[in-house]
């Protein structure tokens, strides 16, 4: 025999499981189709899980304890540099940005190549960053190649350039690259006093 305790109840759990699963639904966001935009995701996801509690959630840093990754060398600059940064973790005086920061950051090795290479391209295409994408495979370069044990001294790290299988790009490139941006700059400065 059912009692009116046990009919107002039962409607009442048909309620909060149809709720419950609503907020399941909602929750459960749709991956996107597109690799690039799950990529992107798949980067932002890696920031917010490993690096946002120190660098802050758009890349400001706190002064004087973790760096800004906004607008940075060792953000911007070479790759290898930052696979290997990300790999290895880093310890010492690191300058950047005219400020000295003498803290740890532990190693993400444990990352995958993915992981690692999404990230770093999330840091390198935001807040103000305009650089290359990482690649999964320049990773796995790096990581294979490694023989780090530990953490890197930040001044070590900073000479610790390239990807294994990649060649630098040749001097006299470098040289044409900065003669063309001396004779822009020329160009507009003869244009302004005109």
């Amino acid at each position: 025999m059912l009692s009116s305790r046990s009919l107002i109840a039962a409607p009442l759990w048909v309620a909060v499981a149809l709720v419950a699963a609503l907020f399941f639904l909602m929750a459960c966001e749709e991956e996107p189709t597109d690799p690039q935009e799950r990529f992107e995701r798949l980067g932002q996801r890696v920031y917010n899980s490993y690096c946002a509690t120190c660098h802050g959630a758009n890349g400001q840093g706190v002064p004087g304890a973790f760096p800004t990754l906004r607008e940075t060398e060792w953000v911007v600059g070479d790759k290898g540099r930052l696979i290997r940064l990300v790999l290895h973790g880093v310890g010492g005086e690191m300058e950047v940005l005219g400020e000295t920061y003498n803290n740890v950051m532990i190693a993400h090795g444990f990352l995958t190549d993915e992981q690692i290479a999404a990230v770093l391209t999330h840091i390198r295409q935001n807040w103000g960053n305009d650089a290359e994408t990482v690649r999964p495979a320049q990773v796995q370069r790096v990581r294979q190649a490694s023989t780090q044990e530990g953490i890197w001294e930040a001044s070590d790290l900073w000479e610790a350039t390239g990807i294994p299988g990649e060649d630098p790009p040749a001097e006299a490139d470098v040289a044409e690259e900065a003669d063309a941006e001396e004779a822009d700059a020329e160009e507009a400065e003869s244009e302004v006093q005109e």
